[in-house]
């Protein structure tokens, strides 16, 4: 079943954008990481609502997450009275998008439930559930598995040389699958010598590459190219949708500083601070 904010159901369920229940909420955070060969998937219920919890742990229901892949034709359901749970897959098994539906289902019947949370309309008895009914539900959420997708934002940008440049100027070209930073070739000889210390690729993150990033993202909020057939693009945009940032809804420096991981913490740490990484 998937989530439908305009469904109703004919009993109480814990879920977002309903009035069902109040004052308690049923939340669930997915994390997905390639390591060699394989995919796993990191699934955290969190579940405010005690009266739910206590079928959980009786064995009346359980927390239900169906991870499906169109792709790949795979269709996984993990069952768990677990609050945290982890899953691994094949690396072939899933590709493009991912879809994840998380539950709370009722495993055997349940009789006189009832808790103070659930909205007056409902009447002010208790309620019998079968096996099989939904308890409490989320949002449907989306994530993209690509190898690509889970290395550094920067694994799409490339220091190149472009002769006629002025020493010290640089500019950038989106017109590839990959972005372009171009330098000078003297330049370009510097950086690559400078990026065998830890220190100095932690700079120039936080300097060309930075801006870099930024810009990309400033041409993706402005629509006034396509660049949907980019790499770079597909990339920013599915890293984004798989850390649940709204490239849309905040500054282009915010982003940045989000899809590259802070990169003022780490140069904090092991320049200012003299620290090791």
């Amino acid at each position: 079943m998937k989530f439908d904010k305009h469904k109703a159901f004919p009993y109480p369920v814990l879920r977002p954008g309903s009035d069902d229940y109040s004052d308690v909420e049923f939340q669930v955070m997915v994390e997905f990481a390639i390591s060699g060969s394989s995919v796993t998937a990191n699934v955290l219920f969190a579940n405010s609502c005690e009266e739910i919890v206590e079928q959980i742990e009786a064995g009346k229901a359980a927390y239900v997450c169906v991870i499906s892949c169109r792709d790949t034709y795979i269709q996984h359901v993990i069952e768990t009275k677990e609050s945290a749970v982890s899953l691994e897959f094949e690396i072939g098994k899933l590709r493009g998008e991912v879809k994840v539906d998380p539950y709370v289902v009722v495993k055997e019947d349940i009789e006189n439930y009832a808790c103070p949370n659930i909205n007056s309309e409902f009447g002010g008895g208790s309620f019998a559930f079968q096996a099989g009914d939904v308890l409490a539900q989320e949002e449907t959420q989306a994530f993209y598995i690509d190898r690509d997708v889970f290395k550094p934002i920067t694994s799409v940008v490339d220091l190149v040389k472009k002769d006629n440049l002025t020493e010290g100027l640089w500019t950038i070209s989106f017109d590839h699958d990959h972005i372009r930073i171009e330098v000078n070739p003297k330049l370009k000889e510097s950086i690559d010598e400078a990026r065998n210390d830890n220190k100095n690729r932690v700079i120039l993150k936080n300097s060309i590459y930075f801006a870099t990033v930024m810009q990309a993202i400033q041409k993706l909020q402005d629509k006034e190219e396509s660049f949907s057939d980019r790499k770079w693009a597909k990339i920013f945009t599915n890293q984004a949708s798989n850390r649940g940032i709204d490239i849309e809804g905040h500054d282009a420096y915010l982003v940045a500083q989000q899809l590259m991981q802070l990169p003022a913490l780490q140069l904090d740490t092991l320049v200012f601070k003299g620290g090791n990484q």
